[in-house]
């Protein structure tokens, strides 16, 4: 192992055997760096102009460097191909790959960090700069190799033996060496002695990769209180550290506070919004909790910042739609130019993923709808089209059976779709996500898990309405609805929780709750036993609303 400083000369030597790509949209800044590189003596150095380009030659060959732009004008920036690289496996684990950038965002900056390049080089630099750069870049990198080697391979044990006897030994790169052993630990599954390590190095100095690297080992021996205690303690030192709020997330969650998950999660994606998937998990989120808003940008955020990326797919762009048009039925708010956009996103998927047949049915399912929702220019001919090209194709995937019972349900089909739900609660009892897919459109449970979790909620939330408790009955209200949002009882429950809790004025964001609320029971019979309640709280709100004006 190398564990001191290589001499100069073994430096070149090193640099002598080494690949290299530059990527740069510049044709200047590209001729200025490969100059420099070749004066190093690498092997080979190839450039590139765009992230296109730059994938062509990584599949054509092997390099164990990579210097790139992070602003590549109008393709991937350098964040994003570093995400293509790794996923498609272009790139090995230890290979350099090296950031080099002007941009000093917050969302640039933390989103890079987040994929951990092995180093920036900020702009301006001198050629002579940017060497001595490069040289404590490769240093590090050689002193580290054989442990990342042993990593990469999964070698665990092997490497925390390495690990183990660079830290004994010392160095200057002994702090890297202990956020590795920490690391290899909690891989090994060996939890307690990573909590002994971390805990070590904390007690000399509170660093917050070791305060991060404690909570997560925390959170995975369920001791969920003490690693919320950690994570607000590394919040309190800097509030932009996006793992302490993706943890926070995950205790939540475990405990079953939507909310507070949901609000971790939203301080994660404002903190560094180029992450797709947190944007997908934020949409879940905000859907579990009744929030059709913050779902419904959730997606648009997913696709914007999707563009161009691996995370690119055209289940964002649908589900986009679905939630314009979920919003639009639930508040009763049916702006055209909502409605437009839902169908340029819908046929920009349609576009961009034209080989994949099952997304072109539920485009045409999720159009249809939206142009029945909107009252838009060939609506019942479209509806027609949609529900004829479902019936002959006899679809097997879920999601378009979904699509067709939305359909059907937006077109006054209410006992057609109902008889769906449960043909396809009976098919797919046993997959949990997909059931609860289901509840979600259905006006009644589908299931006895189903009918018990009602149950529950409705019990929970009614002892904290007694209790006037009335926050706390509100937020289990509105937990239920992100399962059963149709539900009559639930909503009126809802309904009566926030009358109850605001009798001197109503706030907006309640008066819109409510409103919502009504929009969802509003085809409810004189039939139903909920009908006579209905329209007592119906009055009760149109007076607090006078009140409240």
């Amino acid at each position: 192992m190398i564990d001191e400083m290589p001499k100069k000369i073994d430096l070149l030597k090193q640099y002598a055997a080494l690949n290299c790509l530059i990527v740069d949209d510049l044709p200047g800044m590209r001729g200025m760096i490969k100059r420099v590189i070749d004066n190093q003596g690498m092997k080979r150095v190839d450039t590139a102009a765009t992230a296109v380009d730059a994938v062509q030659c990584c599949n054509n060959r092997s390099y164990d460097m990579v210097l790139c732009d992070y602003n590549l004008g109008q393709s991937q920036d350098g964040q994003q191909l570093l995400e293509n690289l790794r996923q498609k496996k272009l790139v090995s684990p230890t290979s350099l790959f090296l950031m080099i950038t002007g941009e000093t965002s917050r969302e640039m900056v933390l989103g890079a960090i987040e994929l951990q390049p092995d180093d920036y080089i900020a702009k301006p630099f001198t050629p002579r700069e940017f060497c001595k750069r490069l040289d404590r870049v490769m240093i590090k990198h050689l002193v580290l190799l054989p442990i990342k080697k042993l990593f990469a391979e999964g070698k665990y044990q092997e490497a925390l033996t390495a690990v183990n006897a660079m830290i004994e030994r010392g160095g200057r790169f002994t702090t890297e060496a202990e956020r590795l052993r920490g690391r290899i630990l909690f891989l090994l599954g060996e939890l307690h002695k990573s909590r002994e390590h971390y805990e070590k190095i904390i007690e000399q100095k509170p660093v917050p990769w070791a305060m991060l690297g404690l909570a997560e080992t925390l959170v995975e021996l369920g001791a969920l209180e003490q690693a919320e205690k950690m994570l607000h303690r590394v919040l309190k030192m800097d509030h932009r550290y996006v793992e302490a709020h993706d943890l926070l997330t995950r205790i939540h969650e475990q405990r079953a506070e939507l909310e507070k998950a949901q609000e971790h999660t939203q301080l994660a994606c404002d903190l560094s919004p180029k992450s797709v998937p947190r944007h997908r998990r934020l949409a879940n989120l905000a859907e579990l909790n009744d929030d059709v808003d913050t779902s419904t940008q959730s997606y648009r955020q997913a696709i914007r910042w999707g563009a161009n990326s691996v995370h690119e797919c055209g289940a964002d762009y649908l589900n986009y739609a679905r939630k314009v048009v979920e919003k639009a039925q639930s508040d009763g708010h049916k702006n055209k130019d909502d409605g437009n956009q839902a169908l340029r996103q819908v046929r920009k998927a349609r576009e961009l993923f034209s080989e994949e047949p099952e997304l072109d049915l539920q485009a045409s399912l999720v159009e249809a709808n939206i142009l029945k929702t909107f009252n838009l220019p060939e609506a019942d001919d479209a509806c027609h089209q949609a529900k004829y090209q479902f019936e002959e194709k006899e679809a097997e995937d879920g999601e378009t059976h979904l699509d067709y019972v939305r359909l059907l349900q937006t077109t006054g089909d209410q006992e057609k779709a109902q008889t769906e739900l449960q043909s396809l609660a009976e098919k797919h009892s046993k997959d949990a996500n997909f059931m609860r897919k289901l509840e979600r459109l259905s006006a009644e449970p589908l299931s006895a898990n189903a009918r018990a979790n009602v149950a529950r909620l409705t019990k929970s939330g009614i002892a904290a309405y007694k209790n006037k408790e009335y926050n706390e009955a509100s937020r289990i209200f509105k937990e239920a609805l992100g399962l059963f949002p149709n539900h009559v009882g639930l909503n009126l429950n809802l309904v009566q929780v926030l009358l109850e809790c605001n009798e001197q004025a109503l706030p907006e964001k309640d008066s819109g709750q409510i409103k919502r609320c009504f929009e969802r029971v509003k085809d409810i019979g004189k039939d139903n036993s909920q009908y006579g309640r209905a329209q007592a709280l119906k009055g009760q709100f149109e007076k607090a609303q006078k009140t409240s004006d």
